[in-house]
C-alpha cells in the first residue's frame, strides 16, 4: 500500500508543506544546472580543463567548508542560514545567466559564481538537516525524508529532458536562470516559516573552531555513525564514482552512445522515485543492518556495465540501483535525525556530507587512468566486488547491529514512556 495517507498528513502541517514546496522548485532547478553549466563551459572554451575546472570550483567549497557549515548551522537559526545561503545561490546563478544570455562571460567568471553558489550550498545542506526535525514530529521524520526524496527524483527526470531541451534550442543561460529563480522561490517560503524558528539560539559554549570539534567528537563517539560515513565514502568512492566516470565511455564504444546513457539515467532517477515510496514503508529496527542489504542492490550496475550487455538489461540495473540510493539515503538521514542530539544534528550531518564529498572526486580522478591501465571491464568489475565487500564487512562489525531504531509512537504503550536508547 502506498503511503498517500503519511504523505498528505505531512503536507497538512503548514510549516512543512511550504519548506516542502520551496525544496521541490529548488531541487528542479538544481537539476537543471549541472548540463546547462558543462555545455556553456564547452561552448565558451571548448577545453575539458575548462569544465574541470569550474565543476572543481562549486565543488570545492562543500568540501572545504563542510564542518564550518555545521558549526554554524548549531550555533544560529537554521531557517535564517537557510534564507541568506538561498538569497546568495539565487544572485550567483542569476549574475552567471545573465553574462552567458548577454555574452559577457569569460570562464574565470563562471568558475567565481560557481564558488559562491558551491559555499552557499556548504552551509545551507547541514543546516537543512536540523530544520526538518523543527518541523515534523519525530515519528515522521522517515515520510517527511522520503517525501522530499521522492520531490527530488521527480525534478531530475523532468529537469533532464527539458535541460537538454533549453540548452539545444535557446541556450545554456535560460536553465541557469531558471535555477537563480528557483533558490529565489526556496528563500520566499522560507521567510514564511515562522519567526520562532529565526529565534532559535544554542548554547554557545565554545568558539566557532571549538563547535566543529564538538561535531567532530560527537561522531567519533558513536561507532555507528563512523561505521555509516566510512561506508558512504567508500561506496563513492571506489563504487558510485567510477561508474559516473567510465559509464558515458562504455555507452559511447559499445552501446550506441549518448541516447542509451540518457535511457540509463532516467531509469536511474525513476529507480530513485520508486525508492522514494518504498522508503517511506521502510521502518527496520535496524536501520544500519538494512542500509547495508540494500546496497547489495547497486553490484547489477557495474557487473552489467563490465559485460558489456543488453541496454534494456542495464538500464533495469541503474533502475534498482536508483532505487537503493534513495532508500539508503532516508535511512541515513533519518537514523541522523532521531539518534543524534538535536544542537548536533548540523555538525554530524556535515561531518557525514564530508566523508561522501570526499570520496567521489578522488573517485573519479582515480577511475579514468586506472581505465588506462588495466581496462574499463576490470574497473567495473572491482566496483562490484567493492559493494559486496563494503557492505559484508559492514554487516560483520557488532556496532551495526547494536544500532537499534526506536519503536514507533503506535507501538509503545502507554505505560512505556522511556525512549530506548542507540548503543554507541
Amino acid at each position: 500500500m502506498l503511503p498517500y495517507a503519511s504523505f498528505r498528513s505531512l503536507l497538512g502541517i503548514r510549516d512543512f508543506r511550504r519548506y516542502y514546496l520551496g525544496q521541490t522548485m529548488s531541487a528542479f532547478g538544481d537539476s537543471l544546472a549541472p548540463l546547462a553549466i558543462a555545455f556553456a563551459v564547452l561552448e565558451l572554451t571548448g577545453s575539458p580543463g575548462a569544465l574541470g575546472l569550474v565543476v572543481l570550483s562549486s565543488r570545492l567549497p562543500m568540501i572545504l567548508l563542510a564542518l564550518l557549515g555545521g558549526a554554524v548551522g548549531d550555533r544560529v537559526s537554521r531557517r535564517q542560514v537557510m534564507l541568506v545561503t538561498d538569497c546568495v545561490r539565487s544572485v550567483s546563478q542569476g549574475v552567471t545567466a545573465v553574462l552567458l544570455l548577454t555574452g559577457h562571460a569569460s570562464v574565470w567568471m563562471v568558475a567565481v559564481l560557481q564558488l559562491i553558489a558551491g559555499t552557499g550550498s556548504a552551509f545551507f545542506n547541514p543546516a537543512a538537516q536540523g530544520l526538518v526535525t523543527s518541523l515534523v514530529p519525530k515519528d515522521k521524520l522517515t515520510e517527511a525524508n522520503s517525501l522530499l526524496g521522492i520531490s527530488r527524483s521527480t525534478g531530475q527526470i523532468l529537469a533532464l529532458g527539458l535541460s537538454g531541451v533549453l540548452v539545444a534550442t535557446v541556450g545554456a543561460g535560460w536553465s541557469i536562470l531558471i535555477d537563480g529563480l528557483t533558490f529565489a522561490a526556496s528563500a520566499c517560503f522560507l521567510y514564511r516559516l515562522p519567526r520562532t524558528l529565526a529565534a532559535e539560539r544554542l548554547e554557545r559554549r565554545t568558539g566557532l573552531l571549538g563547535s566543529v570539534a564538538e561535531g567532530l567528537a560527537a561522531v567519533r563517539t558513536r561507532g555507528w555513525l563512523c561505521i555509516w560515513i566510512l561506508h558512504v565514502s567508500l561506496a563513492n568512492m571506489l563504487v558510485i564514482a567510477p561508474a559516473v566516470v567510465l559509464g558515458p565511455f562504455i555507452a559511447d564504444e559499445y552501446l550506441g552512445g549518448a541516447p542509451s546513457w540518457s535511457a540509463i539515467g532516467i531509469c536511474y532517477a525513476i529507480g530513485g522515485l520508486a525508492g522514494g515510496i518504498v522508503s517511506a514503508r521502510v521502518k527496520p529496527r535496524r536501520p544500519l543492518v538494512a542500509a547495508a542489504l540494500w546496497f547489495f542492490l547497486m553490484a547489477p550496475f557495474p557487473a552489467f556495465l563490465a559485460l558489456p550487455g543488453w541496454v534494456p538489461l542495464i538500464a533495469a540495473a541503474g533502475l534498482a540501483a536508483g532505487l537503493q540510493q534513495s532508500v539508503y539515503a532516508v535511512l541515513q538521514t533519518t537514523t541522523l535525525q532521531k539518534n543524534v542530539p538535536g544542537e548536533l544534528i548540523a555538525r554530524a550531518s556535515s561531518v557525514s556530507m564530508l566523508g561522501s564529498l570526499i570520496g567521489a572526486p578522488i573517485g573519479m580522478a582515480l577511475a579514468g587512468p586506472a581505465a588506462v591501465q588495466f581496462g574499463a571491464r576490470p574497473v567495473l568489475v572491482f566496483c562490484t566486488v567493492t559493494v559486496l565487500v563494503i557492505s559484508t564487512v559492514a554487516l560483520l562489525i557488532p556496532a551495526s547491529w547494536r544500532l537499534v531504531a526506536e519503536r514507533s509512537e503506535e507501538r509503545q504503550s502507554p505505560n512505556d514512556a522511556t525512549e530506548k536508547k542507540v548503543e554507541a
